[in-house]
């Protein structure tokens, strides 16, 4: 898998950047990329690059550490965080870091899905998207969902949850999650420009978003959110 960071990114790099992609695949690639710019050695003790399941505040907090001590040499520093899901606890430590960045350290934070993390960071950051992939699969499944009884919901619930054997705070789960809740959203926004006075579907949005907050909050069971969602839709 390739993607062509030199069209993406310029000579002068900004200071944070938010990649969506696969977090092992594209952090390999950025890396390939930024050695063959001269910008880093894969060896040095300048670059910190880190794949992590889900990204909790104590990761936060190490890269925090890492970011307050000065650099070898005369290179730039430079901080991989490859997730599939970042908590918003971690999320919070990292925006203070970005706010006040360190002269010559770059940040690249991967995540497939840039919408779960918090608008301050994206604002902050430039957004790099390297691929659009719809994922035809679930958006099957979500189409189904929406058609099933409430208590054949309950039950493709306790198939998520087989099928993405985690604990309630992995990465995979929840990131997956996500992507299930915005396929949602995506649906009943479509009802809901052809019906914008229908207040069932306000709500029903109006859930879907409280969901995916608490979907990034430390701790939130995955399971109890999507059962929610399957009774109220």
């Amino acid at each position: 898998m390739t993607y062509p960071f030199e069209k993406l990114f310029p000579e002068n790099l900004y200071h944070s950047y938010v990649i969506e992609g696969d977090p092992v695949s594209t952090g390999l690639v950025l890396i390939e990329f930024l050695e063959k710019r001269g910008v880093v050695e894969k060896q040095s003790p300048n670059l910190l690059f880190q794949i992590y399941e889900s990204f909790t505040i104590d990761d936060s907090s190490d890269i925090k550490d890492w970011h307050s001590k000065r650099g070898i040499g005369e290179g730039k520093k430079i901080c991989i965080i490859a997730t599939k899901f970042i908590n918003r606890e971690a999320e919070q430590t990292l925006l203070k870091i970005i706010e006040e960045p360190m002269a010559g350290t770059h940040f690249f934070i991967i995540i497939p899905d840039s919408s779960v993390l918090l608008d301050t960071i994206i604002s902050r950051t430039h957004v790099v998207k390297t691929a659009v992939s719809v994922d035809i699969d679930l958006q099957k499944f979500v189409v189904k969902f929406i058609a099933s009884s409430p208590k054949d919901r309950i039950d493709k619930v306790a198939t998520i949850i087989k099928e993405n054997k985690d604990e309630e705070n992995s990465g995979k789960l929840r990131s997956y999650a996500t992507k299930f809740v915005n396929e949602l959203e995506n649906i009943f926004y479509q009802k809901f420009k052809k019906n914008i006075n229908n207040e069932q579907i306000k709500f029903v949005l109006n859930e879907l978003q409280k969901a995916r907050d608490y979907l990034s909050t430390s701790g939130a069971s995955v399971k109890m959110i999507l059962e929610h969602l399957a009774l109220v839709i």
